[in-house]
């Protein structure tokens, strides 16, 4: 998932009990980054990644970190810039958190229309796909994706479900999507 805690000794810091999730994470190259959001979901542990999953649902939430395209120049570029090909490779390929069983096919990236243009806010797209299970099996799903550029990483949260269980958990879903926040740490 592209995740490097900046201080690898207090790596994933633990939900506060209300379900606020903070870490500083870095940019590929080297920038460290705060990240935060919301979830009612467990964080599960772990040393490579962020992660806050209902482990009764196929509901979860985890930070990925992707590396700016070269063709960007860092002051000038908006998330807004970022094409549909770049999610398919960083999210959906080989080194995404989707991409771990195979491709997903079907995959469809849209930027989500925003009220508020604040610098803080992320950007958020909204994607369906379709991917492999551990057991192999197809699974539809669909997922929001904010975004936020600090130093030369995308920083991404995406919050997401079943395809059956979307509209459903579509206004928990899109919350936490709205939680996010990536600035550079001092």
């Amino acid at each position: 998932t592209g995740v490097v805690f900046r201080d690898s000794n207090t790596a994933l810091i633990p939900s506060d009990g209300n379900g606020d999730v903070s870490n500083e994470i870095l940019a590929p190259d080297g920038t460290p980054a705060l990240v935060s959001f919301n979830a009612p979901w467990p964080l599960l542990r772990s040393t490579t990644s962020i992660e806050s999953r209902d482990l009764a649902n196929p509901e979860s939430a985890f930070v990925q970190v992707a590396q700016l395209p070269a063709k960007f120049e860092k002051s000038d570029v908006s998330e807004k810039d970022l094409s549909n090909s770049f999610f398919v490779e960083a999210i959906y390929g080989q080194k995404g958190k989707y991409g771990m069983y195979g491709t997903p096919t079907d995959v469809k990236v849209k930027k989500m229309p925003s009220s508020n243009e604040s610098p803080i806010l992320p950007t958020l797209f909204v994607s369906t796909f379709t991917t492999l299970t551990p057991s192999m099996r197809e699974s539809d799903r669909k997922a929001y994706i904010s975004t936020k550029i600090v130093g030369d990483g995308v920083f991404m949260l995406i919050t997401g479900t079943t395809s059956a269980r979307f509209e459903k958990q579509e206004k928990q879903l899109r919350k936490i999507a709205d939680s996010f926040r990536a600035v550079q740490a001092p």
